[in-house]
Order: C-alpha cells, then sequence, then structure tokens
C-alpha cells in the first residue's frame, strides 16, 4: 500500500515537472495607409491634394474585394481609412482605386462614381463647385508601405510612404483675363496722336453644356486611364459623353469688384473666376459663348471725342484655336480687345494703322453739252 502510495505520489511529481511554454514571434504588421498628390513627380516636388476626404476601393491580389468604398482622410499627418483599420497582408498584394471626395459611407457603394478593378463610371453627373478627381491605380506588395515608381528596376524611389494615390481632375476649369492691344497711336506720317479709353462694363459666359457621364477603362500599363473620346474632323477630343443642359450666363464682371467696370489697360487684368468647373466638351457655333458690353472713347488728335457702346456677342469656339475642352485642363483665355474696327482684308493685330482715315480723290469728268441758239436781229 505504501509503495503504492510512492508511486502515485511519484508520478505527481511528474506531472508537476510538465511545465507548459508559450512562444510569440513577432511577425511585422504595418497599418495601411496612404501618401496623395496630384503629380508624378517625387513627394517633395509634387503638388499637396486639398480635396477632403476622398474614397477608395481594393482588391486582395487583384480579385477579392478588400476595401469597398472606404472613407479615406487625414489624422495628424497620415491618411488612413475611417471607419475600419487595415492592415498589409502577409503575400500576395492589393489594388487601389481612389476618387475624390468622398461620396457615401463605408462598405456602401457610393454615386460619384462606381468603380470596379478595371473602370471608373461618372453618370448624369452636373458641373458645379465640386473638383471630381481621380486616382491612378496604385498596385502595392503585401506587407510594404512604400512603393518605388519602378518596381522592375528598383531603383526610381518616389519618396511616397503610404499607397501612392496621384488624382487627376475629370473636369475642366475656366479663368479670364483681358487686356487693349493698344490704347494710343501716333501716325508717323504727321505725328498726330489718337487715345482710346476702353470700358468693359459687363463680361458674361454661359451656354455650356453642364451634365454628362464619363466612362474610364484601366489601360494595359494596369495604372493609367483611358478616357473617353469624342472625334470632331478626324480630331479626338478627351471629353465627357451624353453632354445636356445649358449653364445660364455667368457674369465675370461683378458690381462689388468692379463697381464702374473694367477699365483696361494694356496688361492683362484677371476677371471674376469662373465659378467652379465646366464639363470637358467641344466648343460648338452658339453654344458656349462669352457677351461683352463694351464703351469705347476715342480722343482724337484735332482735340475732339467720339464715345461708343458695343455688346458684341462671339462663340468662345472663335476667339482661339482651341476646340475643345478636354478632362484635367485649366484652361486660360487672355481677351484681347482691340479698340478700332478692322480691315478683314489687311488686319493688323497690334495696331489701327489698317482703319486709318484716308482718302481716295477723284475728279468727275465734265460733262460736254453741245445746244444752239439762234438770235433774231
Amino acid at each position: 500500500m505504501k509503495k503504492y502510495f510512492f508511486l502515485a505520489a511519484a508520478a505527481l511529481v511528474t506531472l508537476a515537472a510538465c511545465t507548459k511554454v508559450e512562444s510569440t514571434v513577432e511577425v511585422p504588421q504595418r497599418e495601411i495607409s496612404f501618401q496623395v498628390a496630384n503629380s508624378l513627380q517625387t513627394k517633395a516636388a509634387g503638388v499637396v491634394y486639398d480635396n477632403g476626404a476622398f474614397g477608395t476601393y481594393a482588391w486582395f491580389n487583384n480579385t477579392n474585394d478588400f476595401m469597398v468604398n472606404e472613407q479615406v482622410d487625414k489624422s495628424g499627418s497620415v491618411w488612413k481609412t475611417v471607419d475600419h483599420t487595415f492592415y498589409w497582408p502577409k503575400t500576395g498584394s492589393i489594388s487601389f482605386i481612389s476618387y475624390s471626395p468622398f461620396a457615401g459611407t463605408s462598405d456602401t457603394a457610393g454615386t460619384v462614381p462606381t468603380v470596379t478593378k478595371s473602370s471608373i463610371t461618372y453618370t448624369g453627373i452636373t458641373a458645379g463647385t465640386t473638383d471630381l478627381m481621380y486616382a491612378d491605380k496604385a498596385t502595392c506588395n503585401a506587407n510594404v508601405n512604400e512603393v518605388t515608381d519602378d518596381a522592375a528596376a528598383g531603383t526610381t524611389d518616389s519618396g511616397f510612404s503610404g499607397v501612392p494615390t496621384v488624382f487627376r481632375h475629370a473636369l475642366a476649369k475656366l479663368s479670364f483675363d483681358i487686356k487693349a492691344n493698344f490704347l494710343e497711336w501716333t501716325d508717323a506720317s504727321n505725328g498726330s496722336k489718337t487715345e482710346w479709353e476702353v470700358t468693359v462694363t459687363s463680361a458674361k459666359i454661359g451656354g455650356f453644356k453642364n451634365t454628362g457621364d464619363c466612362a474610364l477603362t484601366l489601360n494595359a500599363d494596369g495604372k493609367s486611364w483611358d478616357k473617353p473620346v469624342t472625334t470632331v474632323a478626324t480630331v479626338n477630343y478627351n471629353v465627357w459623353t451624353n453632354l445636356s443642359g445649358s449653364t445660364s450666363d455667368q457674369e465675370l464682371v461683378d458690381a462689388t469688384t468692379y463697381p464702374s467696370g473694367v477699365k483696361l489697360t494694356t496688361t492683362a487684368q484677371s476677371l471674376s473666376a469662373a465659378s467652379g468647373y465646366v464639363m470637358p466638351q467641344v466648343l460648338e457655333a452658339g453654344a458656349q459663348q462669352l457677351k461683352l458690353t463694351v464703351h469705347i472713347k476715342t480722343k482724337l488728335s484735332n482735340g475732339k471725342y467720339i464715345e461708343e457702346d458695343f455688346t458684341p456677342v462671339i462663340d468662345i469656339k472663335d476667339i482661339s484655336s482651341l476646340k475643345a475642352w478636354q478632362m484635367n485642363e485649366n484652361i486660360h483665355y487672355t481677351i484681347n480687345l482691340k479698340p478700332t474696327a478692322s480691315d478683314a482684308s489687311n488686319p493688323h493685330n497690334d495696331d489701327p494703322e489698317d482703319v486709318i482715315i484716308r482718302f481716295d480723290p477723284a475728279v468727275a469728268d465734265w460733262v460736254n453739252v453741245s445746244t444752239s441758239a439762234t438770235i433774231q436781229l
């Protein structure tokens, strides 16, 4: 009995000596963050993104959904997802497509735009004050938080920290400057000088198509996007499709900024910025227009003066060589006003030489009249 007891006790001692040891091997797991820019230049030289929160979609190994319209916003100095935290997986890759600004809620498809692994589609969008943007597709290897521009060569380091998110503008933007080509002229033949005062009291733009669709498809490089194309006279333009609507006139010479209008000089002056953004569109006759109200006072060399008012309506397609406002373009028009008429057969852009009043004297031939008379003596 005692022996039995001893053996049992020995067994207990043996069991007590079996110590369970747990070991943890730390595997680096970094949170996914984003580095935003809208330039292909390095981070140091690039343009800083400042359009607020954006939305992103992501796919694991470009197959399985990883992120579905997640909101990304700045937290301190880091851009990261707002509603959920994501970490780099241990293997494979993640592909990202982002758009701006964010629309919808996390895990719910937004309305601007619809995103798949190979397409970005805006449908029935009306241009306004929102800067719509889309990013190049970025594919990152697992468990990395920095991506080189040329992974194959492994030599070009962009300086990006996080998913490189390079945004492009989906719309176009306009701005206008205005000036006079000349405001005085001296006739070299006699030294007489003429001066002009040119005041623009109204400059309106309008008639733009303001609603449309845009379907972007992924290029073979797996990164950049094919834009929609409209062909006009064999030339392709990157403009939106299914365009409709028409903007009302927008005043660029508002009474608050210019209570007496804009008195022109020969140096270009900026007019009030066009409000917001415009649909990328082909310029057409009778559609997009510039409407001016101009007062011209001409001080003649003899001390007299004349005053005239003009209200030209000009098709914007006719004032430059541009045939379309294309995607991602900031179009800057400088309007040059010539304060005199021009001779279509001999136009001078920088002087009034072709319309100086000249004379073409001639003498009418004598009219020979033959007659006879009879005199009674």
